[in-house]
Formats: structure tokens, C-alpha cells, sequence
């Protein structure tokens, strides 16, 4: 194996790559990278056994020359370090010297323990699409910003630490929860064939995937396994195993029929729920929602005798109510909504919330009330 390119042409897929190791690793092949030089160009794979990725990098640039093919697992930290902190125009020489791989650039030179290709557990697909659409990157981006949040951390319920990804004809919707809070949004997709299913991402799928579509602007593909997701990107190929189990029936926590509506400006909402929520109880971040005609008052309090309240203008008409909510849980569903003006419908002190966007209804959030 032996070839060079400039640094400016490696730096940015190695760190994609590296950004899905985890710092501790049970195998020692977990820290390294999967380098494949042939024809085609460089090929970079990480993995950490529950997500992979893999990045391409091509003659495209310019820069890109090959000498001899081979491929190897190299520390990837070790490796991104060392690109990083050579000089911007950097030339990049790698060579193969016996169980080792050589790094030259200027006066410059290290020597990297590798491990051999065919040890490198990359994740098996298991066989071929089931299920496949395509979707442009800014939609599809907005869709997990606006449910990745609601998604649960360690939950022994496993299928909450993940995303629902429900499947039907013409349309995909995203679907997180931690049994507290639901998001759900839809949106009409271009796919081939059947679309029905109803896989679960986890969460470190969705998070790996939101980073990597911050950088792309071209239309992605999502292909489903029976085991696994793909996601083809230019220049960029993403894996993620599946959750083995079945989501819960969510649209049963969705109301219906509340009987109180209030829109104000969500600005306006979010900026006095942070500062309100400075003094909320560290443990339990609660919030009181006094709702009357033409106004909704926020109080919090705390064990130290400390308190904040404000009061805002909004556009309500019908019986009094005062209801409990974690504040957090509001400002962060308050953050999800895109439009100026924000929709919340309410039943009773027992009853959840339900959020909309008034500019987008296949966006909607759910929060249940806490005991005030």
C-alpha cells in the first residue's frame, strides 16, 4: 500500500469517520479506521458495532496518487491528530513498511501500528432493501430537528432510545418519545415500490445521522434492511443497526377533542419560560401555566423559598386553568416549531398538551402535565 494526496483532501472524511468511534472500546479495532486504496481511490470505514460509516475519497481533487493497493486498520484519533496539525498545504505520504504504515510530509515523519483489513468488523446489512425512498437534505434535516430531541437516554423500555421511522405509501413520519413527551412530523417522500414498515433507529443512529446531514445539501437515499439502515449520500455511505422490537402504539397519546386553545407569539413563550425556569425545582423543573381570558401567568418556585413569575398576552377565550409541565420539555418543543405564532390545546390539569405549528400540521408535540 502506498500513496499521497494532499492534506486538505483527507482531513475532512477522516474526521466524519472517526467522529462514530467511541472513545472506549472493548476490541482494540474499534479505535482504528479502515483505509482501502485501489483503483477507484481511498476508501475510510469506522464503526463501533452499532453504527458505521464510510467515506470516499476520490481523483476528483486532483491531488490523489496511487502507487501500490492494499488496505489496513489505522489508529484513527492518532492519525486525524497528526492531519491536523500539519500545515494547511501539506503534502501527505503514506507507505507500507512491514506490519506498520509510514506517514511522511516535509520533515515530518511517524510510523502507526496497524491492524490487518480482514479483521475489521464491519456490520452486516443482511441482505438486500426491503424498504427505500429518497428525500432532499433540508426537509429531511428539519424532520429530525424537530423529533431527536423527544427521543429517551437509557430508558429500560429499549425501543423508546430510538427513533420510529413509520413507513407508508408516499410519506415517511418520524416518531421519538421518552413515555413524557412525544414528537411526531410527516412528510411526503419519493420512494420505489411498496413503502410499509415501521423500523426503529436508535439513538445513536440519529444523532450520527443529524451531524452528517449538516454537511450535505444534495438529496439522500434510505434504504432499509431487515436488520439495518443505510443512508447513501454523496461521497458517503452511513449504516445503522436496527432496534429489534415494536413500537408502542403512539397515536393513542395524541388528544383529541380539548376543549381549550391558546396561540401566542413563541418567541415571546420560550424567552419567559427560560428565564422562569432559572428558578424552577433542580430536580422535578417545574413550571404552573395559569391560563384566563386574554393571558397565560408562568410561575416557578423552588425548596430555597425562591420564585419568578411573568405574565404574557394570548389570544384565549374560555375557562380558567392552572396545570404543570416540565419546563425544559416546553422550551425545547417550543424550539422544534418554525413559525412565529405557536397553537397549544389543553383539557384539564390531568390532561397532556398538544403543540402545533400553525405554517406546518404534520408537525405535532405532546406533553404530559405534572402534579403542581
Amino acid at each position: 500500500m502506498k500513496f499521497s494526496l494532499n492534506r486538505s483532501d483527507l482531513l475532512e472524511p477522516l474526521s466524519k469517520v472517526v467522529s462514530v468511534l467511541e472513545k472506549r472500546q472493548t476490541l482494540p479495532i474499534l479505535s482504528h479506521v479502515l483505509v482501502v486504496v485501489n483503483q477507484q481511490g481511498i476508501t475510510l470505514t469506522a464503526t463501533d458495532q452499532e453504527v458505521e460509516l464510510q467515506t470516499q475519497i476520490g481523483f476528483d481533487g486532483g491531488s490523489l496518487n496511487i502507487d501500490a493497493e492494499g488496505g489496513c486498520a489505522l489508529p484513527g484519533r492518532k492519525l486525524l491528530e497528526i492531519c491536523k496539525h500539519l500545515p494547511a498545504d501539506a503534502r501527505l505520504d503514506f507507505r507500507r513498511r512491514d506490519k506498520h504504515v509510514v506517514l511522511s510530509s516535509g520533515a515530518f515523519e511517524s510510523q502507526f501500528s496497524t491492524l490487518p483489513a480482514e479483521d475489521f468488523p464491519n456490520i452486516d446489512g443482511q441482505g438486500q432493501a426491503i424498504q427505500s425512498f429518497r428525500i432532499e437534505t433540508q426537509p429531511f434535516r428539519q424532520m429530525l430537528a424537530k423529533t431527536v430531541f423527544a427521543m429517551a437516554q437509557q430508558d429500560v423500555r429499549y425501543f423508546f432510545n430510538g427513533m420510529l421511522f413509520e413507513l407508508s405509501e408516499g410519506a415517511v413520519r418520524l416518531v421519538a418519545t421518552n413515555g413524557q413527551r412525544l414528537a411526531v412530523v410527516s412528510r411526503q417522500v419519493q420512494h420505489e415500490g411498496a413503502l410499509q414498515g415501521r423500523p426503529i433507529v436508535p439513538r445513536k443512529g440519529v444523532l450520527e445521522l443529524v451531524k452528517l446531514l449538516d454537511e450535505v445539501d444534495t438529496e439522500v437515499t434510505l434504504s432499509f434492511t431487515q436488520n439495518c439502515l443505510l443512508v447513501e449520500m454523496t461521497g458517503c455511505r452511513f449504516l445503522s443497526k436496527l432496534i429489534d422490537g415494536e413500537y408502542p402504539d403512539y397515536e393513542k397519546a395524541i388528544p383529541t377533542g380539548s376543549d381549550k386553545h391558546f396561540s401566542c407569539d413563541r418567541q415571546a413563550f420560550r424567552e419567559a419560560l427560560i428565564r422562569t425556569a432559572v428558578m424552577s425545582n433542580e430536580v422535578y423543573k417545574n413550571v404552573k401555566l395559569s391560563l384566563e381570558t386574554g393571558r397565560l401567568s408562568l410561575f416557578t418556585n423552588n425548596p430555597l423559598q425562591e420564585q419568578a413569575e411573568e405574565t404574557l398576552a394570548v389570544m384565549y377565550e374560555g375557562d380558567d386553568l392552572e396545570i404543570g409541565f416540565n419546563v425544559h420539555f416546553l422550551i425545547e418543543a417550543l424550539n422544534a416549531v418554525g413559525s412565529d405564532v405557536v397553537q397549544v390545546a389543553l383539557s384539564g390539569q390531568t390532561s397532556p398538551c398538544l403543540i402545533t405549528d400553525p405554517e406546518e400540521e404534520q408537525a405535532q408535540f405532546v406533553i404530559s402535565p405534572m402534579v403542581i
